[in-house]
């Protein structure tokens, strides 16, 4: 009898029995080729030419030598999928990821906005004291620990640059409100570039930048990140709580252009900016960038807050996986089925020292620079090496679904949208596939009172609506 794991799973009032620990192998079929079981049905997984194929339960037992059909095994050959020999079960070795990109969060707490949906819950210091919160309910502003000096800043970039890191991030907060002994982040960045960091990027409002700082970024290679919620002002304006924002930040983001700084320009879908969110592709488009999808708001920080979630409607349209939209290169089934498809070496450090696996999972730290008294201390302890090396196996219902190695996953999106629970567990929340019944478009996962995931099908009229409209803003990729 094979050993299964010990949660319970209602799909539609019913109980299913979900894989065991052997099932879960991928098989390997031909030389990079893999049949990756599911509850209900199996993918093939090419790596060799990046391909997903979908399987029904029957084809499944005849790649995996459990039933015999001539006529389908010769198919697969002349596919290149097969070779004719018998498929072999895959030990699946966790990976041991390796330093590869920090944030760098100089400033925690202040902004010079005030945004409604700040995951960090950052302001400016007199918004706190009009407020009658200088001292604040976050616990960052609770935090009687110092913050982080210049000194220490540039030692940590220098540490995380000896243990193999080529790539960080400066973020905030706004960055561009840091300073400390005569320094600001731009002295930072030129620092990571001194020490040899291959990409720098800094993520800014760009409400405060002026026309010597660009011509220093320029000079020094920075890329920039820059976010704008809407291409209406009122609009903008009223997320971000500073009058003119959108004129800085666009007057900004134009100067930014004609430096040809390379900057990318992000947006995050809510109630507010909903309804502008196409003529906002529009407006990036026209401004000289490449228009993204919106990032839908992560219930963290301020945006756990239902009022400003975006309606059902828009959710489905940009947020939702709404079929299989996958491919498998060979780096991805790696990297995906021996360790985390996101997390995997990268770490915030916050302004107090304190190592997070991700800004957006502000409860989950794994330990503190200033307390261990190296960067390389903490990296070596369980707790991070722990988050680094989750992968989908390890994730509820995900663990069933035949396209997880080749599909993306959010742990703090994932942890917010189930009141907070269950970091390295709780199902991706933006899935529409039932792999217990091998259908889309049903329903998403979530957990119940008890910690068991259930297959929720409120949002399932809307997912219809948004089909028959064909009005799909964005589908989500596997990766």
């Amino acid at each position: 009898m094979t050993e299964r794991t010990n949660h319970t799973l209602a799909v539609k009032t019913t109980k299913v029995e979900i894989l065991s620990s052997e099932e879960r192998l991928p098989i390997k079929v031909k030389e990079d080729v893999f049949l990756v079981r599911g509850a209900k049905r199996g993918a093939i997984c090419d790596t060799n030419a990046g391909n997903v194929y979908s399987i029904n339960e029957f084809a499944v037992k005849v790649i995996a030598g459990q039933q015999d059909d001539p006529e389908y095994q010769a198919q697969l050959q002349q596919m290149g999928l097969t070779n004719g020999e018998r498929p072999v079960p895959q030990e699946v070795k966790r990976a041991e990821p390796k330093l590869n990109f920090v944030w760098f969060e100089i400033i925690s707490d202040d902004c010079n906005e005030s945004c409604a949906h700040c995951y960090a819950e950052s302001m400016p210091p007199s918004h706190r004291k009009a407020l009658g919160i200088e001292n604040g309910d976050n616990p960052q502003i609770l935090d009687p620990r110092p913050k982080l000096k210049v000194e220490e800043w540039q030692r940590l970039i220098r540490e995380a640059f000896d243990l193999g890191c080529r790539q960080c991030q400066f973020i905030g907060g706004e960055p561009f409100v840091y300073h400390d002994g005569g320094k600001r982040v731009i002295d930072l960045a030129a620092y990571a570039k001194e020490v040899g960091f291959e990409f720098i990027e800094i993520f800014t409002n760009a409400t405060l930048l002026n026309t010597g700082t660009i011509q220093r970024i320029k000079e020094l290679g920075v890329h920039m990140a820059v976010s704008l919620y809407s291409s209406v002002p009122d609009v903008h304006n009223s997320i971000t709580h500073l009058p003119r924002s959108h004129q800085m930040t666009t007057n900004n983001l134009k100067r930014l252009k004609e430096a040809e700084v390379p900057t990318r320009v992000e947006s995050v879908l809510m109630h507010a900016n909903q309804h502008t969110v196409a003529q906002t592709m529009i407006f990036i488009d026209e401004l000289g960038f490449e228009p993204h999808n919106p990032d839908v708001l992560r219930p963290k920080g301020r945006g756990d807050n239902p009022e400003i979630q975006p309606d059902d409607e828009y959710l489905v349209r940009y947020g939702l996986m709404l079929g299989p939209n996958f491919s498998a290169p060979k780096r991805v089934f790696e990297r995906y089925s021996s360790s985390h498809s996101c997390l995997a070496g990268k770490i915030t450090i916050t302004d107090r020292g304190d190592i997070l696996p991700c800004i957006f999972s502000r409860d989950q730290v794994t330990g503190n620079v200033v307390k261990a008294g190296s960067l390389k201390a903490v990296l070596e302890k369980d707790p991070i090496n722990d988050i680094w090396t989750t992968t989908k196996d390890d994730v509820l219902v995900c663990q069933d679904c035949e396209y997880r190695y080749v599909c993306f996953d959010c742990r703090p999106l994932s942890q917010g949208a189930n009141g907070g629970r269950e970091y390295q567990r709780a199902p991706y929340p933006r899935c529409t596939y039932n792999p217990y019944e091998g259908e889309w478009g049903g329903g998403t996962w979530k957990l119940d009172e008890n910690g068991n995931p259930y297959y929720d099908e409120t949002l399932k009229p809307i997912i219809e609506k948004v089909r028959s409209d064909g009005n799909l803003g964005a589908q989500t990729k596997g990766h």
